[in-house]
């Protein structure tokens, strides 16, 4: 009997064990997936930025970060987060064995998106003197902003189809329909700076918005034809239980959009719009590190975290692992980037015109390992419709983005305004623990506190070699990242069946 118990004991270690490894084998499979395509849409980014750096400067970017900032506080107060809060009941819908239920909220959801594309479409050319004024303390803007509203349709319509292939778990399409969107926009943006500069901007930013609007309205369309109702009450009332939410949803990201908004405008107003262009350009930066990370949590976690949503045990187990894997990919990355930022920015950008954006780029960097941790953990208010929960987590977020950009600025400069960004995120994961454990009884494993630990030691000498900038500064910040990355390495070969092997092939070869 003792023999027997003994047994049990091992066989259910060793499942465990097991499960553990498929589970990190899977993140690291749609990581590799999804980065590898972002790295290719990354190329492509690359290039329409160079385009942007040496025909339109920094006065041209901080044009399209004022524009865009304040033409998002539209979008996201008319979209009612469709492209998110749609996904939970798609994929659930997606897991049943009769597809009625997933052709009816498929119809639901896109009835629902031209909705919201019309009404926003409407909003934005009423509002366009305002937005004008709002932006460039100028009237002069108010056929730009008109012209935006296209844009802001096209983007509702691009949600809600982007939330249908996310539903169904169609990854390499949404995959490749954003590097494809890349691609497009491209092509369309370089001979409009080419000829026409400044004057290029708002056609830019339109017909790539209706460009990636129209190639991932292909990858769905081939998927589920297009049917849409969006007068239809019986239809449209179907989906007033994602709706509802989705308002919730819709104020807290207008709020962002809002912060984000000021900040460029307060930008803006300190050291006008090179200041601006500098700061944009950095952030797209962080922007391009980021999406290259954190594209399969948002694509691939969410509707696997929101299947296990009601079952909060599984539900804190993926949340664990999910941070730990995006911890230990996230700490050698930041790392890389803040060693090569200035070589990132020769090629990215123009050096003598945006040589202030590396300081500020290396700095903000920081905040991504935060980032990584606590994403996973904040999904599961969105799984669960926690709305009062979600409401209160993001209104104190922009509130805090706000007030430590300001005072970072205030404080140090550019390099302040790097850091205010990683103040922010370290001040938000701290705000989902607290949420998590008081709301879920979520804890922190102990094995991603300890890892966190550990690369969040190495991120902080890595940034303080930069900062030092002398030889001996960057040598440090060699060996550190070095450290970083083998810390990492050894991690996955031993929790992952994937990478032990690829090492043995590559020996045997």
């Amino acid at each position: 009997m003792q023999t027997f118990f003994r047994y049990s004991i091992v066989e259910t270690g060793s499942e465990k064990k097991g499960a553990e490894r498929k589970l990190y084998d899977r993140i690291l499979k749609y990581t590799g997936v999804f980065s590898s395509v972002q790295s290719v849409a990354m190329v492509v980014s690359a290039v329409l930025a160079k385009v942007k750096s040496c025909m339109i400067g920094p006065a041209g970017f901080g044009i399209i970060e004022n524009v865009n900032r304040t033409t998002e506080v539209v979008k996201n107060a008319t979209n009612l987060g469709i492209q998110t809060v749609a996904v939970p009941r798609i994929s659930l819908s997606a897991e049943l064995p009769d597809n009625t239920q997933l052709s009816e909220r498929i119809l639901v959801t896109r009835s629902w998106a031209l909705l919201t594309a019309m009404a926003g479409m409407l909003i934005c050319i009423v509002l366009a003197p305002i937005l004008g004024r709002w932006a460039f303390n100028d009237a002069e803007y108010t056929f730009d902003f008109t012209l935006m509203s296209l844009s802001v349709a096209a983007s509702s319509v691009t949600g809600g189809e982007i939330a249908i292939l996310r539903g169904v778990g169609k990854m390499r399409n949404v995959a490749l329909s954003q590097l494809f969107a890349n691609i497009v926009s491209l092509c369309i943006s370089f001979p409009l700076y080419w000829f026409f500069r400044l004057g290029g901007i708002i056609p830019a930013l339109v017909l790539s918005a209706v460009g990636t609007m129209m190639v991932t309205c292909f990858y769905s369309f081939r998927l589920y034809p297009y049917k849409v109702r969006p007068f239809s009450l019986s239809v449209l009332g179907k989906g007033l239980d994602m709706i509802g939410f989705g308002v919730l949803l819709t104020m807290t990201a207008f709020l962002g959009a809002w912060a984000w908004s000021v900040i460029a405008k307060f930008l803006t107003l300190q050291g006008g719009e090179e200041l601006t262009g500098s700061y944009s350009a950095g952030y797209m930066l962080v922007t391009y590190l980021t999406t290259l990370l954190l594209s399969v949590s948002d694509s691939e976690y969410y509707p696997r975290l929101s299947a296990a949503g009601n079952d909060l045990p599984q539900a804190h187990r993926l949340m664990n692992s999910q941070s730990l894997a995006m911890c230990m990919l996230a700490a050698p990355l930041v790392n890389l980037f803040m060693i090569c930022a200035p070589i990132l920015v020769m090629v990215f950008l123009e050096y003598e015109k945006f040589h202030s954006s590396i300081i500020f780029a290396q700095m903000a960097s920081i905040g991504l390992l935060f980032k990584a941790v606590y994403q996973p953990i904040a999904f599961l208010v969105l799984a669960r419709y926690d709305s009062k929960i979600y409401v209160f987590q993001e209104s104190v977020c922009y509130i805090l983005l706000v007030i430590s950009v300001i005072c970072g600025y205030k404080l140090a400069g550019t390099i302040g305004l790097g850091l205010s960004f990683a103040v922010w995120e370290l001040s938000y994961l701290l705000l989902v623990l607290i949420v998590g454990k008081i709301r879920y009884g979520f804890v922190m494993s102990r094995q991603l506190v300890i890892n966190f630990l550990i690369q969040g030691f190495a991120v902080m000498l890595t940034a303080a070699g930069v900062l030092w900038g002398s030889g001996k500064g960057v040598m440090i910040s060699v060996v550190i990242c070095v450290f970083s990355i083998f810390y990492s390495l050894r991690f996955f070969y031993i929790h992952t069946s994937f990478l032990p092997s690829f090492v043995s092939r590559v020996f045997r070869k």
